[in-house]
C-alpha cells in the first residue's frame, strides 16, 4: 500500500525557500505589528475639528442674527416711541402713570425693557398689578389694576389715617374716606407699602372682604363703623346705628355675617331696640343687652 505524500502547509517562495512569516502565531503577530497606529488619533482629531467648526458657525450665526435684529428693530427709527397709552380701573390719572413708567420720549420701542417698566410701576403701593405691551410701530400700552381701600387705620380715628386694601397693604394716607371702617388695635409701626394681613387684623380684613361681596341690603344692615382687633379670641364690631357685634375668629366669615344680618333684620322687624349681638360659638348673650 502506497503511503500518501504529506502536503506541506509552509508557503514556498521562489528558489524553494520557505516564508518564515507565513502561518501560525508568528504570522499573526507580524501582521498585527504591521497595522497602522494613527487611525484612532486621526478620528478623534476629525471630531474635534468638526466640533470647533460647528461652534464657530453657531457663534457667527448668533452675531449675524443680533446684527440683523439691531438693524431691523432696535436701531430702526420706524419703531421709535411716539405714544404712551395708560389705562386704569381706578382713579389714577394717565399723566401720573406715564410719569411713574419713566420711559424716555422717542426711545426705540425695542430698547425699552417691559419687565423694568412693569416693576417700576408696581413699586407704587396703590398699584396692585401692571401690564406693559408694545403696539407697533410706536405705541407703548400700560394697563393698571389699582388697590381698592376697604378700611382705615391709625392712632386716632378722624385724623389722617392709612388706607388699607383687602390684602392689608397700606396704600396711602388720607384725611378723607371717613366712610371706610376704622381698624382699632392694629400695631402702628408700619409704613407705606407694608401689610397688616399677617397679624390680628387678618380676621377683620376677611370679614370686611366678605361683607363687600354681599348684597347691598345686607351691607346696609351691617354698616360697620369700627372693628377692634385687639382681643385674641374675637372681634368687636361697632355699627353705624351704635350696635355692638362680637365676631368670632377662625370661623367662616360669610356664614357668620349671614347669621348677623339675619338677627339684626329680625330684631328690626319685631321693632326690638337691641344694640348687642354675640356671634361667638359660646356667647352667653347671643342677642340683647350685654351683662
Amino acid at each position: 500500500m502506497k503511503n500518501r505524500k504529506k502536503t506541506s502547509t509552509t508557503k514556498s517562495v521562489r528558489g524553494g525557500r520557505k516564508d518564515p512569516t507565513y502561518g501560525g502565531l508568528l504570522h499573526v503577530t507580524a501582521r498585527a505589528k504591521s497595522a497602522p497606529v494613527g487611525d484612532g488619533m486621526t478620528l478623534a482629531a476629525v471630531w474635534v475639528v468638526a466640533g470647533l467648526c460647528l461652534l464657530i458657525a453657531g457663534w457667527g450665526l448668533w452675531m449675524l442674527a443680533g446684527g440683523m435684529g439691531r438693524l431691523l428693530f432696535s436701531n430702526n427709527p420706524r419703531f421709535n416711541l411716539t405714544t404712551v397709552e395708560a389705562r386704569t380701573d381706578g382713579v389714577l390719572p394717565e399723566a401720573l402713570l406715564v410719569e411713574w413708567a419713566g420711559v424716555p420720549r422717542e426711545a426705540n420701542l425695542f430698547q425699552i425693557s417691559l419687565p423694568t417698566v412693569r416693576d417700576r410701576l408696581e413699586k407704587n403701593p396703590i398699584i396692585r398689578q401692571a401690564v406693559v405691551r408694545r403696539r407697533l410701530p410706536g405705541t407703548l400700552e400700560i394697563g393698571v389694576n389699582e388697590r381698592v381701600p376697604i378700611a382705615r387705620m391709625g392712632q386716632v380715628e378722624g385724623h389722617m389715617n392709612w388706607l388699607v386694601d383687602v390684602e392689608g397693604v397700606l396704600i396711602r394716607k388720607s384725611f378723607q374716606d371717613k366712610h371706610l371702617p376704622f381698624l382699632l388695635g392694629v400695631p402702628q409701626n408700619v409704613t407705606l407699602g407694608d401689610t397688616i394681613a399677617q397679624g390680628r387684623a387678618a380676621d377683620g380684613l376677611e370679614y370686611l372682604a366678605r361683607l363687600r361681596e354681599m348684597p347691598a341690603l345686607k351691607r346696609d344692615l351691617f354698616d360697620v363703623r369700627m372693628i377692634s382687633v385687639g382681643h385674641p379670641d374675637y372681634l368687636d364690631a361697632r355699627l353705624s346705628d351704635g350696635s355692638k357685634v362680637l365676631l368670632p375668629r377662625g370661623e367662616d366669615a360669610r356664614r357668620v355675617l349671614e347669621e348677623a344680618t339675619r338677627m339684626i333684620d329680625l330684631a328690626r322687624r319685631q321693632q326690638r331696640e337691641l344694640t348687642y349681638f354675640d356671634l361667638r360659638p359660646r356667647g352667653e348673650n347671643r342677642i340683647g343687652a350685654p351683662r
